[in-house]
């Protein structure tokens, strides 16, 4: 038989190859494959502080659901690169990708803050709600604070059910601009976005 005169590894590609070959032919599905099942999407997206005010009507209870007594700020998104070994973030400031408005006002705990968020994503806009919280202040040095901040999704043209948005975030003496005081860090905001779409009936 022709199989057996080729080296062993030779002959076990050649069968995983007829085996899949096979296996498509016979109808079976690879999730790979399945792209019409997913209702999923993920993003993952730096978050630079351009500009940081006091609130104005953009902030106004009646759109937040709050009191936005703190302060308004404007964002720009920017892509980033990671490395396919491990996943490390190499550049966390690829090119622009977005925009947001985010609103924030006090709470009665003063390491929580309520945090409402118009977001640009590409070609979708969103609206968050949900809040920010210090976890570690003054750490991993003086002058740098470690925050979380989580927000519920909501979509207004109905395009996705809904969605989540998390951030692993640092707060420095700087408030703007891409450039963290202490310097190395990159600040304020990595992003994960996850939206869901409605699932088409069978």
């Amino acid at each position: 038989m022709f199989l057996s005169r080729l080296p062993d590894s030779m002959n076990a590609s050649i069968v995983g190859c007829l085996s899949w070959s096979m296996l498509a032919i016979a109808g079976f599905h690879f999730p790979a494959l399945a792209q019409s099942t997913q209702v999923e999407e993920i993003y993952i997206a730096r978050s630079v502080r351009e500009s940081r005010v006091a609130p104005t009507e953009n902030c106004s209870q009646a759109k937040t659901g709050f009191l936005a007594d703190r302060f308004e700020d404007q964002y720009s998104f920017r892509s980033t690169a990671t490395r396919s070994s491990d996943g490390r973030m190499l550049d966390a400031d690829v090119k622009p990708i977005g925009s947001g408005r985010g609103c924030f006002g006090k709470t009665a705990d003063p390491a929580v803050t309520n945090f409402y968020l118009e977001l640009h994503l590409g070609n979708t806009d969103l609206k968050g709600i949900g809040d920010c919280r210090t976890t570690k202040p003054n750490f991993p040095e003086e002058g740098v604070n470690v925050v979380r901040c989580f927000l519920n999704l909501s979509d207004p043209l109905g395009r996705y059910v809904g969605g989540q948005l998390t951030t692993n975030t640092i707060w420095s003496l700087k408030n703007l601009g891409v450039e963290s005081d202490p310097p190395g860090y990159a600040q304020p905001s990595i992003a994960t976005i996850r939206l869901w779409k409605k699932r088409a009936k069978r």
